[in-house]
């Protein structure tokens, strides 16, 4: 996942091979650039490359949030509180039309609403932000733009003053949040997995994860 989009990289000072150097093989030049720009993506915005653990063996897993609201936004949207997460498989996905990395794990977002839309225990809450959490100006224009460009027909949620991201990562001891960050709630709010940016493949095991929580919520019903 990309960054929170806050940090600027800076520019990388540039050598001159001299003429013994440049008979070297280049494989080992090509791998060192790959790996700067990977850096460089990150840090502005792009794909988060798989460096920690994440999803249902990040640190965080356990953890119960505390705070849980959200807003109506676009769609049938309704006020929602930490009291809708009884009973429930909760998907919370947290993004922004401006952020690049969301623009690529959105498309799978919507199939995977899709797919368990219909399954009974689970809810998903798609909650977009402005670069700033706390700035909700355009936030409704832009969130509508998008949607239609992705063919997403789910309802969407704003976070106040962005209390409940604050929650998470105070309560997730999340040191660098950034977007997008998808979170999947057992029921009563308790943490059963974290994506913080996006990584190939995230969106299988994302899926699996709410799987498995909808089979261990009917075996406990």
């Amino acid at each position: 996942m990309a960054e929170s989009g806050f940090e600027n990289s800076s520019p990388a000072d540039q050598h001159h091979l001299s003429p013994e150097r440049a008979r070297w093989p280049l494989w080992p030049w090509v791998l060192l650039i790959g790996a700067l720009a990977v850096v460089l993506v990150v840090r502005l915005g792009g794909v988060t490359p798989a460096l920690e653990p994440r999803g249902e063996r990040d640190p965080a897993v356990g953890r119960r949030l505390t705070t849980f609201r959200l807003e109506p936004l676009t769609g049938d949207a309704r006020p929602v509180t930490a009291a809708d997460l009884e009973g429930k498989v909760t998907l919370v996905n947290f993004w922004g039309p401006w952020c690049g990395a969301c623009a690529i794990e959105f498309p799978h977002l919507v199939e995977l609403e899709e797919h368990f839309r219909s399954r009974a225990g689970f809810q998903f809450f798609s909650v977009s932000t402005n670069p700033d959490p706390r700035d909700d100006a355009g936030l409704r224009e832009g969130t509508e733009r998008f949607l239609k460009q992705h063919q997403a027909s789910f309802a969407t949620y704003r976070d106040p003053q962005a209390e409940t991201i604050i929650d998470f990562a105070k309560s997730a001891e999340v040191e660098n949040f950034g977007f997008p960050a998808t979170v999947l709630l057992a029921p009563s709010g308790v943490i059963r997995g974290v994506w913080i940016g996006y990584v190939p493949g995230d969106e299988k095991a994302v899926r699996q994860a709410v799987e498995k929580g909808l089979v261990e919520l009917q075996k406990g019903s």
